[in-house]
C-alpha cells in the first residue's frame, strides 16, 4: 500500500500529546542527532524517506519524540526507545528543514525537553509541469471521421528521455509516441466509433536519477461522436405530384438539426438541379430543412425528384443518404389540370373497386358446399336446367 505524502503525514499522525509541562521547566535535555534515510538531501515524489532522531546516551527514560518542520507544526510521538524513525513517503514540492526533540524522565522523576536537534534539509523535486492537449479537426465528429490528439509538453528543455500517455476517461489508451526526448507525441484515430465519445487527457513521464517522474494529467478534452444522419425526407406542393406547365412547383427537403453547419442539394432523376434553374439553395428556410420553388415549370421537367443532406464535420463535407424519391408529372395544358387529377383518381378508384369486386366473388365460391338430398326431401323444386335426351 503506498504510503502518504511527507507533511500531511506528519501532521495527521496519532500524534500523542502530553500533559502541559510546569511553568518551571528544569533545564533542557542535550540535543538529540537527526539524519535522513537515504541521506538525501534531494528526493523524487514518491521516494520513502526515513526520519531518524537520536537521544544521546545519559539522556534518562526516553518518554516520546517531537518532530517539526516548515509550515511551523509540532507534535509528538509516543516511543520508549532511544531512537524513533519516522516514515514517510515524500510528495511533490515537499521541501525545507526538519528539526527534532526528545521528551524524557531523569532520575529524579521530572520530565524535561531535550533542546531541538540541528535541522536537517530535504527537498522533493516538483512534477513535471501539465501538458496541453487538443484535437483536430473537431472534438464533435460523426462515425467514420478520423480524430488527431496532439498531446504538448510546456516548451523548455526537454529531457534525455520523455514518453507519452493517452487517457479516456481516466484509462491508457494506445498512441504513437514522439522519440525520445520529443516536446510533444500523437495519437491519430482513422476512422473514429462509438468508443471514442469520452473525456481525453495525457500525461507523460520524465527520466530523473533512474526512475520515471510522472506530470499531472492535461486539462480533460471531451470528445462526442455522434451517429451519422439518417436521410432526409423530401416532398412537393402540390402534394399529388401532377402540376401544369408554367406552374408553380415547390421542393420541401427536411432533416433534423444537429451541431454541424449543413447544405442541401436538390435532384432530378439522379441528375444535380442547376444553380441558373434553382439559384443558391440555403438552409433553414423552412425550419429543419431548406425548399426549391420553380416559380413557371418546364413541360419537359417530369421526372422523379430526390434530395441530399452534407454535414461539415471537421473542414470535410460528409453526405447523408439520399432521401427517397418522389414522382413528378408535368401536364401540358393546365386549364385540363383538373380532368388529369380527377382521371387519375377515377382510375385509382376503379382498380380499387375491381379488386373488391374480385375478392368478394372469390368469397361467395369459396362459402358454397353442396349437402345432398334426405328422404321426404321435395325434388320438385330443384331446377335440372335443359335436359339432354340420351339417344
Amino acid at each position: 500500500m503506498a504510503r502518504p505524502s511527507f507533511i500531511p503525514l506528519l501532521a495527521s499522525l496519532l500524534l500523542l500529546f502530553l500533559p502541559a509541562t510546569p511553568s518551571e521547566e528544569p533545564p533542557p535535555l542535550p540535543a538529540p542527532s537527526i539524519s535522513l534515510r537515504p541521506p538525501g538531501p534531494r528526493f523524487l515524489p514518491g521516494d520513502a524517506v526515513s526520519v531518524v532522531c537520536s537521544a544521546p546516551p545519559g539522556a534518562g527514560r526516553v518518554l516520546s519524540f517531537r518532530f517539526w518542520g516548515a509550515p511551523g507544526w509540532a507534535g509528538e510521538a509516543r516511543s520508549g526507545r532511544r531512537a524513533f524513525a519516522l516514515n514517510v513517503t515524500v510528495g511533490a514540492g515537499d521541501r525545507g528543514a526538519l528539526a527534532c526533540a526528545y521528551r524524557a524522565r531523569r532520575r529524579d522523576g521530572s520530565e524535561a525537553l531535550s533542546e531541538p536537534s540541528p535541522g536537517v534539509a530535504i527537498d522533493v523535486r516538483d512534477r513535471p509541469a501539465q501538458p496541453n492537449l487538443t484535437v483536430s479537426p473537431s472534438r464533435r465528429t460523426v462515425i467514420g471521421q478520423p480524430l488527431l490528439f496532439l498531446c504538448a509538453a510546456p516548451p523548455g528543455p526537454a529531457p534525455a528521455r520523455r514518453h507519452f500517455r493517452f487517457l479516456r476517461d481516466g484509462r491508457e489508451v494506445s498512441g504513437e509516441a514522439g522519440p525520445e526526448g520529443s516536446g510533444s507525441a500523437r495519437m491519430r484515430v482513422e476512422r473514429s466509433g462509438r468508443n471514442d465519445t469520452g473525456n481525453f487527457s495525457c500525461r507523460y513521464e520524465e527520466m530523473d536519477e533512474g526512475r520515471w517522474i510522472g506530470s499531472d494529467p492535461s486539462q480533460a478534452v471531451a470528445v462526442v461522436v455522434e451517429e451519422p444522419s439518417p436521410p432526409p425526407v423530401l416532398w412537393v406542393e402540390p402534394r399529388s405530384g401532377v402540376v401544369g406547365a408554367g406552374q408553380r412547383l415547390r421542393l420541401i427537403c427536411s432533416a433534423h438539426r444537429r451541431q454541424f453547419r449543413r447544405r442541401f442539394r436538390f435532384f432530378r432523376d439522379g441528375d444535380e438541379l442547376s444553380d441558373d434553374l434553382i439559384g443558391d439553395v440555403g438552409d433553414d428556410v423552412i425550419g429543419e430543412g431548406s425548399q426549391v420553388v420553380l416559380e413557371r415549370i418546364l413541360p419537359e421537367f417530369s421526372g422523379n425528384f430526390s434530395c441530399r443532406l452534407e454535414e461539415e464535420v471537421g473542414g470535410a463535407w460528409v453526405e447523408a443518404p439520399p432521401s427517397e424519391g418522389v414522382a413528378v408529372v408535368v401536364v401540358a395544358d393546365s386549364d385540363f389540370l383538373p380532368l388529369v387529377i380527377g382521371g387519375v383518381v377515377g382510375v385509382a378508384s376503379l382498380l380499387l373497386a375491381i379488386l373488391l369486386a374480385a375478392w368478394l366473388c372469390r368469397r361467395r365460391r369459396g362459402g358454397s358446399r353442396w349437402r345432398g338430398l334426405r328422404p321426404g326431401d321435395d325434388t320438385g323444386t330443384l331446377r335440372m336446367g335443359d335436359l339432354e335426351a340420351a339417344a
